[in-house]
């Protein structure tokens, strides 16, 4: 009876649940929360993307059956499709290619098989997509109604690029035969958002390949590049171009105040593809192609030496010129000036840097600038060509400028140069150099030498 009446007074007390039992009870019951709640959350993403899964697997089928009925392979092209459905943003991206007989992939520019049929993928992102979900992909083959090769003949396929590397659209393709072959019946259509054109059916031989399109130039600076291919039948040639509009520049030559240029002058262009030479004197602006990391614009005719071969002509660009000493005073190895780059139909503005001179003729004399090797430590690292530059007419004292390099000058009555005499070393002067160079008429005479270089 002790015992009963022990439980029945526990059972009468109000001492309740302690604090610690309330803790735990609500953190297991928060636990347990979070986890259903976690739980939730994912089902409503998975279902969400499931329900946006479909859409992208419906909207990559239309885009295939669009595809498909176009009935010409030649009309399907590179694509990119944004769309929006339900406030959500999906994103078609559509890749071609051309298959050869063997199967394999065969673009415009790339490969050597005939082309059979043409491979269309269709990839499908939606954005908010779950990390573990593949994008939606669906691919199809469209082949031509007529046979696009013939075993007799062959096919010229035409591929122009721009500058970052896609398609240039709507540039004219001229082809025409030059040893064998047989002109063309129609010429190919412009190039399509992928920058392919093609020829088919093409008799075998030699052809050269033209491309045109307004204000656009290639890596050469050609308005209207070509390129040559040979025909063999049954088989297929590629035609590559980068090519893409031009970019202008506008140049300011930097020489000595009032200094006077010659009638002649030619400026080089220096980029990753090589030395570009414009002629005929200079110009307050030219197009280039627009290569990304830009030009470096130098005075004179720059031309890269052979090795174990031609010196080519190098003084012009200051970049040639060593470190040194001349006439006692150090200088520094010389340095070109920033390259300047600009987007394709942009612009931006180039400085010619030259030296400069003093030199005084007789009245009514015509002045000439001859290239010759510079005096013995003057650091000169030359130039093979020997150019030749004019300045026309003049009378007294003038401020002359030239491209770096060692000149000798010559004044004569005639504008061909017959009869023309040196000038005298006692009629030319010296004018500091825009880069802050020494400039010295070194042991010799009448040579000087417009030097690049500073004064460490």
């Amino acid at each position: 009876m002790a015992q009963i009446r022990r439980m029945l007074d526990r059972a009468r007390s109000d001492d309740g649940m302690s604090l610690i039992e309330v803790i735990v009870a609500m953190l297991v019951f928060a636990v347990i929360s979070l986890g259903v709640a976690y739980s939730t959350v994912t089902i409503i993403k998975m279902t969400n993307d499931t329900r946006s899964r479909q859409v992208a697997t419906n909207l990559a089928t239309s885009q295939i059956d669009y595809a498909r009925g176009l009935q010409d392979p030649f009309l399907v092209t590179n694509d990119e499709i944004v769309t929006t459905i339900g406030q959500r943003t999906y994103t078609l991206t559509q890749t071609v290619s051309w298959v050869d007989a063997g199967g394999n992939d065969v673009g415009c520019g790339t490969g050597t098989g005939v082309m059979q049929s043409k491979r269309v993928n269709v990839t499908v992102k939606w954005d908010n997509m779950l990390s573990t979900t593949p994008a939606v992909r669906v691919d199809t083959l469209i082949s031509p109604d007529d046979r696009i090769n013939d075993p007799n003949l062959g096919t010229i396929r035409i591929s122009v690029l721009g500058v970052a590397g896609t398609g240039m659209a709507n540039v004219g393709v001229t082809i025409s035969p030059t040893s064998g072959g047989a002109a063309l019946k129609d010429q190919p259509a412009p190039t399509n958002s992928d920058g392919c054109s093609f020829a088919l059916k093409v008799t075998p031989g030699t052809y050269s390949v033209t491309i045109n399109r307004s204000n656009s130039v290639d890596t050469n600076q050609a308005t209207s590049p070509s390129k040559s291919v040979t025909v063999v039948a049954g088989g297929s040639i590629a035609a590559l171009f980068q090519y893409d509009y031009a970019a202008t520049f506008g140049l300011t030559y930097s020489a000595a105040s009032g200094a006077l240029l010659p009638t002649d002058l030619d400026t080089t262009f220096l980029s990753t593809y090589g030395a570009y030479v414009s002629s005929g004197g200079a110009k307050t602006q030219v197009l280039l192609h627009p290569v990304p990391s830009g030009y470096a614009g130098v005075a004179g005719k720059y031309i890269a030496p052979i090795p174990n071969g031609n010196q080519g002509c190098i003084n012009v660009d200051p970049a040639a010129w060593p470190a040194g000493t001349v006439n006692g005073k150090a200088l520094n190895a010389g340095v070109r000036m920033d390259n300047v780059a600009a987007a394709p139909q942009g612009s931006a503005s180039m400085t010619i840097p030259l030296g400069s001179m003093t030199v005084t003729v007789p009245s009514n004399s015509y002045l000439f600038a001859v290239s010759v090797a510079g005096a013995a430590g003057s650091g000169d690292p030359g130039c093979a060509a020997a150019p030749t530059y004019s300045f026309g007419k003049l009378s007294g004292a003038k401020t002359i400028a030239l491209p770096y390099g060692s000149w000798v000058l010559y004044y004569g009555a005639n504008a061909n140069g017959s009869g023309k005499l040196p000038v005298p070393a006692s009629s030319v002067g010296l004018v500091g150099g825009v880069l802050g160079s020494v400039t010295t008429i070194l042991a010799g005479g009448a040579t000087v030498t417009l030097d690049p270089r500073t004064a460490k």
